[in-house]
C-alpha cells in the first residue's frame, strides 16, 4: 500500500518576533495565562514552536509569543507552513479553530467572537451578547438564537438563527427578569431550561411562549418553590404549557 504524502513546513529556530503577525480572530490574549508559560519556558526551553504561514502571519501560539516579549525575547522558533492562505480570513480562521477545537480554554464566547467577524449570524448573537453580558450567561444567549445547539456545530460556526423575532422575545424578556428580579432568583440554569421548552415543547410558538414567560414573572414575584429547584423547575413550566394547550385547543372548538 503506497504511503501519502503529508504536508510538512520549514522550521525556523530564530525568527523575529517583530516580523510577526498576531491574527485579528484569534480569541483575546489573557496575560495571566501568558504568565503561566514563563515559568516552564525558562526551566524546560521552547518545547514546540507556534505555527505560522509563509507570509508571518500567526496561525497557533499567540500566547506563547505574549510569554516571550515578557522574557524579553527577540526571537522566538516558529513552524513555517505555505498551505494556508491566512490573507484569506475564512480560510486562516476555520484553521485556527481546527486547531483548537480540542483546546478547553477556548470559550463559548471566544468561537462566538472569531466567527462574528465572517458570520453574519453569529456576529449578531455576539452583539447581543455584548448588550446584555451584565444579565445572561454567554451560553444562554447562543441557546436563545440558536436554540439548544449541538456543541460541534457551533464550533464550527454552522449555527443559523432560524427566527431572529422569537429569539429577541426570549432573549429582551430573561434579560428584563434578570433586572427586575436579580441573578439569584432567575437563575441560569432555569432560563436554559424555558428556553429548551420554547424550542422543543413549544416548536417556537410565540404565543405559547409569551404565555410561559407571563407565568415565569409571576412564579418570580411569588417567590414560588421551584424557581431555585433545578428538579422542579421544567416539571413546573411543561405543566403550566399543558394547561396552556389544552384551554386553547378547547376555546378552538
Amino acid at each position: 500500500m503506497k504511503t501519502q504524502e503529508i504536508k510538512r513546513g520549514e522550521f525556523n529556530a530564530y525568527y523575529l518576533i517583530s516580523d510577526l503577525k498576531l491574527a485579528s480572530v484569534n480569541r483575546d490574549l489573557f496575560t495571566k495565562h501568558s504568565e503561566g508559560f514563563k515559568n516552564k519556558l525558562n526551566e524546560f526551553g521552547w518545547m514546540m514552536p507556534i505555527v505560522i504561514s509563509k507570509s508571518g502571519d500567526v496561525i497557533e501560539g499567540h500566547h506563547r509569543i505574549e510569554t516571550a516579549k515578557m522574557l524579553n525575547q527577540k526571537t522566538i522558533p516558529v513552524y513555517i507552513v505555505d498551505w494556508i492562505n491566512t490573507k484569506e480570513t475564512s480560510e486562516h480562521l476555520d484553521c485556527i479553530i481546527n486547531l483548537n477545537n480540542a483546546n478547553r480554554a477556548w470559550l463559548k464566547v471566544d468561537y462566538l467572537k472569531a466567527f462574528a467577524k465572517e458570520n453574519k449570524d453569529y456576529k449578531i448573537v455576539y452583539d447581543a451578547y455584548l448588550s446584555n453580558s451584565n444579565n445572561i450567561s454567554v451560553g444562554n444567549v447562543i441557546n436563545c438564537f440558536f436554540g439548544k445547539s449541538v456543541n460541534d456545530k457551533f464550533k464550527k460556526g454552522e449555527c443559523k438563527i432560524e427566527d431572529i423575532n422569537f429569539s429577541l422575545t426570549l432573549l429582551n424578556k430573561f434579560s428584563e427578569l434578570v433586572s427586575k428580579y436579580g441573578a439569584r432568583k432567575i437563575q441560569a440554569y432555569c432560563i436554559r431550561e424555558l428556553i429548551n421548552v420554547a424550542y422543543v415543547k413549544t416548536n417556537k410558538d410565540l404565543d405559547a411562549v409569551e404565555h410561559l414567560l407571563r407565568e415565569y414573572d409571576k412564579m418570580a414575584s411569588q417567590n414560588h418553590p421551584a424557581l431555585t429547584s433545578i428538579t422542579e423547575f421544567k416539571p413546573t413550566i411543561e405543566k403550566e404549557l399543558t394547561y396552556y394547550t389544552l384551554k386553547k385547543n378547547a376555546s378552538n372548538r
